[in-house]
């Protein structure tokens, strides 16, 4: 695991990772809703900067509960796993200081982003309003005729080696690689354009009838 001892004071503060650097996030949970109590129970990040990744951060996360049967059953994280985990509030501090103030990324952006919200909030007493670029939005535009937009599926379509399915670090690899793709084919779309972070948010919302297909 990386050496974790500084926590930056403020979300966007002085940063570990420069401009251009990206923070693929993926969750394993509980359940599907933090607002109905659900928990994180691993989390797994890989940065991405200049065409590579350059560091990983990986935890399991003591969720203070029960995880369900069909939960471990999916992900194979068992009670057992965690009981011996960090805590929430130790793993995202760690999480916090890794980030830095580089571009949050998340498959499915809409889950990752409530778990890791509520995470910093109920735990950190940090109101995260930074937005995440999402790959699932970016590949309905980027990867037009795919048949399927999840992320296994979009892996094996593209070739990527998907790992343990269901396990946080490897979805964030796996996510990272098919972000990195997607950049490649929008900056040979886009010759004269920097694809950025804000380029990413502002393309992820556009209608697919206003961009070409890409796959």
């Amino acid at each position: 695991m990386n050496d974790l001892s500084t926590v930056p004071n403020v979300l966007s503060g002085k940063a570990l990772n420069g401009a251009g650097s990206y923070a693929v996030v993926d969750f394993e949970t509980t359940g599907l809703s933090p607002h109905q109590g659900d928990r994180a129970i691993e989390i797994g990040i890989s940065m991405f900067r200049d065409g590579k990744e350059v560091g990983t951060y990986a935890s399991l996360i003591n969720p203070g509960m029960r995880i369900p049967s069909f939960i471990t059953q999916l992900t194979g994280i068992s009670n057992d796993m965690v009981s011996s985990a960090p805590t929430a509030r130790e793993v995202f501090e760690e999480a916090l200081a890794f980030v830095g103030d580089a571009q949050l990324v998340a498959h499915n952006a809409s889950f990752d982003r409530k778990f890791w919200r509520r995470e910093l909030s109920e735990e950190l007493g940090i109101e995260c309003q930074r937005q995440f670029v999402c790959t699932l939005m970016l590949a309905r535009r980027v990867f037009q005729s795919f048949t399927s937009h999840r992320l296994g599926e979009i892996a094996r379509v593209l070739g990527i080696d998907t790992g343990r399915s269901h396990r946080a670090l490897d979805d964030a690899r796996v996510t990272t690689v098919i972000l990195a793709t997607m950049l490649d084919r929008l900056q040979a779309a886009n010759p004269e354009q920097t694809i950025d972070g804000a380029f990413l948010q502002t393309y992820q919302k556009k209608a697919r009838t206003q961009l070409p297909d890409l796959s």
